[in-house]
């Protein structure tokens, strides 16, 4: 998700990946986000931090999947090269550890809409 600020005019004047006061959450095929990407003074730095962000958010996504296929019994875990299965591995344990310590707060992750 990307999250905008306007000014008076009713431009884009800044980016956020966040939800936060005084921020409107806006499309990723916008064309007036797609305009303020590439005329923004940063425009190369902006897009790269978009590009960014959106590659964290798939990683994500692709351990989803894999969990789908291997549920599905389409793939074998150990189909998998084991420094993937390491890596996922180390990943689904972080997770369960502070999912079961109940002093942390940990934010609910955003569902996928298709």
């Amino acid at each position: 998700m990307i999250f905008i600020r306007r000014n008076d005019e009713g431009n884009i004047i800044e980016i956020d990946f966040a939800p936060a006061p005084n921020l409107e959450e806006i499309s990723l095929f916008d064309p007036e986000l797609k305009n303020f990407l590439q005329n923004s003074p940063h425009s190369e730095e902006l897009i790269k931090t978009v590009l960014d962000n959106l590659d964290l958010n798939m990683v994500r996504v692709i351990e989803d999947l894999i969990d789908v296929l291997i549920d599905k019994d389409l793939i074998r875990f150990t189909d998998l090269p084991s420094a993937v299965q390491n890596k996922l591995l180390f990943k689904k344990s972080i997770r369960s550890s502070l999912q079961e310590d109940k002093d942390l707060l940990i934010e609910e992750e955003e569902p996928l809409n298709f």
